[in-house]
């Protein structure tokens, strides 16, 4: 058995070698014809297949941690494995073929994308990396994005994104301090320079709407995007701290060009990539700063836009946009309550100051007050807009289990449009937002029962939102997607409506007609909360309300169906 897998092996690594040489020998082609201005006569679609395999190649075969598996190919290993000749050939091949690419293929999107996703692969792990930044091409790559020089200014945006992480992720590989230190100065450095003094100077409101000075700004926008996604658990100190240094001044751009959507829309994209990839590694100080200057960035967006009406189509996308970008980066900031890597990570030891001090901004202060600038922007309309809908569940949803004791505080108008959201979620939207819908009332019931207040709006709302959910699962076709979501909300409704749920259970028994079907409700009623009388919020009794409602679902579940 085990020679058998053996020759399968080595029958899998005679066809990845086969099929290596025959790409690279197209490849070579394709690099001779470009060399011989021939580059007419080539077809994109062929570079874009070519980039394609060798990603692929390189992601899964390339300098392959050989301590992750039991057995590896020898000849791969021997070709293309730590410290051989093989793969320090086929670096500095592919690194060439990037460049060259880039140089030929600028104005070839597709082609372009793929080819500096083969750029991030190469550098993505460290190994690979560390042979990458020993390579001549890799600085003058580096030296010539970093001075927009063409044709890589001439690169649309998304893949400047791309190419800034990859010279960031590059940045990161095995250097003396003296290298790092040259390296950093000639790819970031320059960006900070020309960025402050462009925005420095004296008449800067009067040329900042110059198409060549927005230019400049969109690609420093571009950048920042693209040095936070290369963000890594070995690299995020420093990243955060440069970052940092750009944010303050990204909140003074958002008075610059309100008038400007795109430009807004990529600001607010910064701080939701930082959001998104650094939250989850800073501690406390660090979380606090981050907070402090997204509460300014909110404050600013909701004073830019008050009183604004917005009435035409291109309007309402613009609307679209900057709402969609503001809820993801409230989700980001909120999931810092889910994904903590902060406690077991030293990555900021040393640079944390004292946390004693008591906290200034808290990421509730920063989400209630984003909170404050979505809902009453929320219209029916919005909602229509598949992506905007999902995010926006998602993130009252999220609002609702992690700072469900915020929610009565909310000001009155604003907490009947979330109550109202609720329920259009759960009665009008698909099946996930509807689901999402029910796991908020939870937590939202949790929190009356242990007020103990009720007379309070919450209150009401959690006994109107009872006879939703009972009717959802008694008189509405049988849904087993939201079965779960929507016992466990019925339960806990029930614990704090006790009298009302026997209310509902009587009104409904006394309009059956049919002796019959008025037995098997009673009896399925009976056995439903057998096991949980009376019914408190208790995890054990839960679970067996949860178990007795699968039995109550197939033997009820569509028998009063409402057509």
């Amino acid at each position: 058995m085990k020679h058998g897998v053996e020759r399968g092996n080595g029958v899998i690594s005679w066809i990845v070698v086969m099929l290596l040489s025959a790409v690279l020998r197209a490849s070579e082609v394709e690099s001779r014809a470009t060399r011989a201005s021939l580059t007419e006569l080539l077809s994109p679609q062929m570079g874009k297949d070519i980039v394609w395999f060798l990603r692929r190649w390189a992601r899964t075969y390339l300098l392959v941690d050989e301590k992750l598996y039991e057995t590896i190919s020898i000849p791969l290993s021997t070709a293309f494995g730590a410290d051989t000749e093989g793969s320090q050939w086929i670096v500095g091949y592919l690194l060439e073929k990037v460049i060259n690419n880039l140089s030929v293929w600028s104005s070839e999107p597709e082609l372009a994308n793929d080819t500096v996703e083969l750029l991030v692969t190469l550098v993505e792990k460290r190994e690979r990396a560390n042979i990458v930044v020993q390579c001549e091409n890799w600085w003058n790559l580096a030296k010539r994005f970093a001075t927009r020089s063409p044709p890589l200014h001439l690169l649309s945006s998304p893949i400047q994104r791309t190419l800034m992480k990859a010279l960031v992720l590059g940045g990161f590989a095995h250097m003396d301090s003296d290298t790092k230190q040259q390296y950093w100065a000639e790819v970031l450095h320059p960006l900070q320079q020309r960025f402050l003094n462009l925005i420095n100077q004296e008449n800067f409101a009067q040329i900042c709407q110059e198409e060549a000075v927005k230019q400049e700004i969109v690609a420093t926008l571009e950048a920042l995007c693209g040095i936070a996604e290369a963000t890594q658990i070995d690299n995020v100190a420093s990243l955060f701290s440069f970052l940092m240094d750009f944010l303050s001044s990204c909140i003074g751009l958002m008075e610059v060009y309100q008038n400007s959507p795109e430009t807004v829309n990529l600001i607010i994209e910064v701080f939701v990539e930082v959001a998104h990839k650094q939250i989850c590694y800073l501690g406390e100080t660090k979380s606090m700063r981050l907070y402090e200057v997204c509460l300014t960035l909110l404050q600013v967006y909701s004073k830019n836009n008050q009183g604004r009406k917005r009435q035409d189509v291109a309007a309402e996308e613009d609307q679209y946009q900057d709402l969609l970008l503001i809820m993801e980066l409230l989700t980001n900031l909120l999931s810092k309550e889910f994904i903590d890597f902060s406690d077991t990570d030293e990555v900021f030891r040393g640079q944390e100051q004292s946390t004693s001090a008591a906290r200034t901004v808290s990421a509730a202060d920063v989400v209630l007050f984003g909170v404050n600038i979505v809902l009453p922007l929320m219209s029916q309309d919005l909602l229509k807009f598949p992506s905007l809908c999902n995010q926006y569940y998602k993130l009252i949803t999220f609002i609702c289990e992690i700072f469900p004791e915020k929610i009565p505080q909310l000001p009155e108008e604003l907490f009947k449009s979330l109550m109202f959201s609720l329920e259009l979620g759960m009665t009008s939207m698909s099946s996930e937002v509807s689901q999402l819908c029910l796991e908020a009332l939870s937590p939202l019931a949790e929190q009356c029962a242990k007020t103990q207040e009720k007379d309070t709006p919450l209150f009401i709302a959690t006994r109107h939102f009872l006879k939703l959910v009972f009717d959802m699962l008694v008189l509405q076709k049988h849904n087993t997607q939201r079965t779960v979501a929507a016992g466990e909300a019925l339960y806990t409704l029930v614990c704090l409506h006790q009298a009302e749920y026997s209310d509902l259970v009587e009104s409904l028994l006394s309009s059956q007609r049919d002796a019959v079907i008025y037995q098997r409700l009673a009896d399925a009623f009976s056995t439903l909360t057998a096991n949980s009388t009376p019914p408190a919020m208790d995890r054990k009794q839960k679970n067996a309300f949860l178990r007795s409602l699968e039995e109550f679902m197939a033997n009820v579940g569509g028998l009063l169906c409402v057509k």
